[in-house]
C-alpha cells in the first residue's frame, strides 16, 4: 500500500472545511446550511414528503429545546443504525448548538424517523476506542459517505489499519435510546 495520510478530517472533506477552515468559510457553510434546513429539508421531512422517498433511512429530525430561549429547536441529522442503535455525529463537537441544548434538556428531546416520532433518551460516546470502532464500522459500511464525510478513500484506505484517534477527539458521537 502507498503511503497514505491517516488524519481525518481531511483536506477538502465537509468535517475538514466545517472544523479548519477559517472563519468566513464556515461561517458561509454554516448558513447555506442553515438555510436548505430551514426551507427545504425540515418543512419537506415534517409535511412527509421527504421519508416517502426514503430519506427517514439517513436523516432524522432532531427536536431540542433551547438551552437559552426555551424555544423547541429542529434539526435534520445524518444517522446510521448499528446493530439496531441508532448513532450519530456532531461535527462541531461541543460547540454544536443542538448538543449543547440536547445536554441542558434531555428531558425535551425527541427524534422523527421517518413517519415515527418518539422521546428518547441518549448518551455520548465517551471512549475514543468506542468512537474508533465505529468509524472503522461505517467506512465499510459507507465507503462513499464517509468519502464525503471525512476524506475516506476506499481505493487506498484500508479500515483495519487506519487511525482515527484525531477524529474521534473532534466530534461527538451520540448513541440514542428509546424511551
Amino acid at each position: 500500500m502507498t503511503d497514505q495520510i491517516s488524519d481525518f478530517p481531511r483536506p477538502g472533506s465537509a468535517e475538514y472545511n466545517i472544523l479548519f477552515g477559517d472563519s468566513e468559510s464556515q461561517a458561509k457553510t454554516l448558513k447555506t446550511w442553515k438555510r436548505l434546513n430551514k426551507y427545504f429539508t425540515i418543512p419537506l421531512y415534517r409535511a412527509n414528503i421527504l421519508p416517502l422517498f426514503g430519506f427517514g433511512k439517513i436523516f432524522l429530525l432532531l427536536y431540542t429545546k433551547g438551552r437559552k430561549t426555551g424555544k423547541k429547536r429542529i434539526i435534520p441529522v445524518e444517522y446510521r443504525k448499528k446493530d439496531g442503535i441508532i448513532h450519530f455525529v456532531a461535527s462541531r463537537g461541543m460547540k454544536a448548538h443542538w448538543l449543547k441544548n440536547m445536554l441542558a434538556n434531555p428531558k425535551d428531546v425527541r427524534i422523527k424517523v421517518g413517519f415515527r416520532k418518539q422521546s428518547i433518551g441518549f448518551e455520548l460516546l465517551a471512549s475514543i476506542e468506542h468512537k474508533n470502532d465505529l468509524f472503522k464500522w461505517y467506512v465499510t459500511k459507507y465507503p462513499r459517505a464517509a468519502k464525503m464525510l471525512f476524506g475516506w478513500n476506499p481505493q487506498t484506505d484500508d479500515p483495519t489499519t487506519a487511525d482515527f484517534t484525531s477524529f474521534s477527539e473532534l466530534v461527538e458521537v451520540v448513541k440514542i435510546m428509546p424511551k
